[in-house]
């Protein structure tokens, strides 16, 4: 079973990860886009959670998309949300766009 992350843990995690942050047993983020982001966001994100073999909740929101990590099996955030956290983040910026 995946180790679960503590307060502190997740507090220094959430330092590196701009515009994250915690909500229950989860890692956040809400992101602004235009409606017509979302199809290719969802799919860029979706390839990334496929190589870890992670599957984060994506939902569409009124302004955007909302991000929700949190590892099932555990119960929480464990190191396997935060790296996902860092690969949904480089697929903002763009770094991955070109990958699938």
């Amino acid at each position: 079973m995946t180790e679960l992350l503590n307060r502190d843990e997740i507090d220094t995690a959430l330092v590196a990860l701009e515009g994250w942050h915690s909500e229950g047993n989860a890692l956040v983020k809400d992101v602004p886009i235009t409606p017509d982001s979302f199809g290719w966001l969802r799919e860029a994100v979706l390839n990334e959670a496929d190589e870890m073999n992670h599957h984060p909740d994506i939902d569409r929101t009124d302004s955007g998309v909302r991000f929700r990590l949190w590892t099932h099996s555990a119960g929480g955030v464990t190191p396997k949300d935060v790296e996902l956290a860092a690969r949904i983040d480089q697929v903002l910026s763009g770094a991955t766009r070109d990958k699938g």
